[in-house]
């Protein structure tokens, strides 16, 4: 049994894993690159729908999920090694696992699943297929998203590290540079954004000058970079990433391994404001004072510089075949001290203790450890007479900052919600623009209480609107059809542990499996050699978060 120590020094097996499709190993997504809300925990191989899925080990299966998004449909093997290997979005399985899943799909009247089969039930060997390529799930385009984890699933594992050949004989580019002032708490503040250019292969410059300025006593930076693999044009994550000052070793983030418990200090990794504003994924270059990801070997990323002292400074972004491309310039501060003044704000919240904040018309709590740095919190109640809202709006600071937890939120309503809309109520996310989000809500001593994971603007919304269903491909003849397909849709989107739409559907009264696909709202019910010829009766109810029900009823003919 392989004992499961991580670190630099760490022997991975170079033979006992085999690449997982056959032919040639083209990555859209390596690991560990930044991801929205999460590190990316495999790797992504290129391929077509219906393409063979091998084990990449001998192995039994352990687990069996199927979900209309996230991983779709998902295999995992366990293996005497003591890894365990993940296959999504998945088209199918092998017919034996088909029936099996099928089988419990019925029972519990349910597309949604998650099966874990006795060790030994169904075994594969190595090479073996154990279903297709698809693009189940929150699949965009036909894919393996492929892992390796160890230690009962706490750890995920670069699977490069185990030999997989991928050819690879380009060094990471790297597109701008940002700068920022820390503060005595550890804070930053953004300055300044940069381009680099090329100036031979494997080396950049600024785009101005050689010498970047700032009048910060401290100072830190972050970076855009992506690597590519031989083959394909895909903008992939790198490996490895070392801040040199004054040529001495100060920050070195690596993505050998990961803690999956530990993925959403992706926000604290990257620069969270820059991706909210589109302005891509930064590499934070230094460690936030909430940042407890376990990735950087090195973490000493703020350089510190006296009046009219300059340093020198070196980035280099790797690959994991030790491709390796370096950024060098000076960073210089200005004669003189400039102190930064406070942003405007109502209240204080220390990064690392638990805060409360309550007025007549909201109450709020943050968990210790919900930020990732100090936060001067800027509070706005704005009244707003558009009619259905039943509150003031409140504008909780600004949606670019990032959260480590999510933070329970309260609001009183303004207006009397009428008796039969009571039940109907939800605190509502306002996204920007017109895009409004369901974040549920329980009456609590006249608050309705929820828990939001994002800071922005809420109130309460009512929703008695029951969801739309619209047939594809539906007709009075299905003689010939392979299956029956709908588009379901609601008003409002949800968020958190709000549930999405919920659906039943039947023939005859008895209930038939409809596969969903929630990236593309679509219901799909493949015919079954038992539904006997002649006229059936479909029925089909799709339920929202709020209780409303839409119901679809038609006659068909086989």
């Amino acid at each position: 049994m392989f004992s499961f120590t991580f670190g630099e020094d760490t022997a991975y097996p170079q033979d006992y894993f085999a690449v997982p499709v056959t032919g040639a190993l083209r990555l859209s997504g390596t690991f560990g690159e930044l991801r929205p809300g999460h590190f990316h925990a495999g790797i992504d191989i290129k391929g077509s729908v219906g393409d063979a899925i091998l084990a990449a080990a001998e192995g039994y299966v352990s687990l069996i999920s199927i979900s209309p998004d996230g991983y779709g449909k998902a295999l995992y093997l366990s293996h005497p090694n003591g890894y365990t290997t993940v296959y999504a979005h998945l088209a199918h399985f092998t017919p034996e696992l088909d029936a099996y899943v099928r089988s419990h799909q019925y029972a519990a009247e349910s597309f949604s699943v998650g099966l874990h089969p006795e060790p030994g039930q169904f075994t594969f060997e190595k090479g073996a297929v154990i279903g297709a390529m698809g693009l189940t799930g929150s699949s965009l385009g036909p894919h393996l998203h492929f892992e390796i984890r160890g230690r009962q699933g706490e750890w995920v594992v670069n699977p490069l590290n185990f030999g997989l050949p991928v050819a690879d004989s380009q060094p990471p580019k790297m597109q701008r540079l940002r700068l920022y002032a820390i503060d005595e708490q550890g804070g930053a503040s953004f300055l300044k954004e940069t381009g680099l250019r090329e100036s031979r292969a494997g080396a950049y410059r600024l785009e101005q000058a050689d010498t970047l300025y700032t009048s910060a006593p401290k100072a830190s930076l972050a970076l855009d970079v992506f690597d590519r693999q031989d083959g394909a044009p895909n903008r992939n994550g790198i490996y490895d990433l070392k801040l040199f000052y004054n040529d001495s070793l100060a920050f070195d983030f690596n993505m050998e391994y990961f803690r999956r418990e530990e993925t959403r200090y992706l926000n604290a990794h990257l620069d969270f404001k820059a991706l909210w504003e589109g302005r891509h994924y930064f590499n934070r270059v230094y460690r936030m004072p909430g940042n407890a990801l376990s990735n950087y070997r090195q973490d000493k990323g703020v350089i510190a510089l006296r009046p009219g002292e300059a340093a020198k400074v070196r980035l280099e972004a790797s690959d994991i075949k030790g491709n390796t491309t370096e950024l060098a310039f000076w960073l210089k501060r200005l004669p003189g001290e400039i102190k930064a003044g406070r942003p405007y704000y109502n209240y204080y919240l220390p990064y690392g203790e638990a805060s409360i904040i309550q007025t007549p018309s909201l109450s709020l709590y943050f968990p210790d450890s919900s930020l990732y740095e100090n936060l001067y919190l800027d509070y706005q109640p704005v009244l707003e007479d558009s009619y259905g809202v039943y509150s003031l709006v409140h504008h909780v600071h600004y949606p670019g900052t990032p959260l480590h937890k999510s933070f329970q939120i309260g609001i009183r309503p303004t207006l009397m919600i009428p008796d039969h809309l009571r039940g109907k109520a939800f605190i509502a996310y306002c996204a920007g623009g017109n895009a409004i989000v369901n974040c549920g809500g329980v009456w609590e001593d006249g608050f309705l209480q929820t828990r939001a994971h994002a800071l922005g603007a809420y109130c309460i919304l009512t929703d008695d609107e029951p969801p739309s269903i619209e047939p594809l491909n539906l007709r009075e003849d299905m003689g010939r059809a392979a299956s029956m397909a709908f588009r379901i849709s609601d008003n409002y989107k949800t968020a958190g542990n709000v549930p999405g739409l919920q659906y039943r559907g039947t023939i005859d009264g008895h209930w038939v499996l409809f596969e969903y696909d929630a990236k593309r709202n679509r219901l799909e019910y493949f015919f079954e050699d038992s539904l006997a010829q002649g006229e059936h009766q479909l029925r089909l109810e799709v339920k929202d978060a709020m209780g409303n029900v839409g119901v679809f009823e038609q006659r068909f003919r086989r």
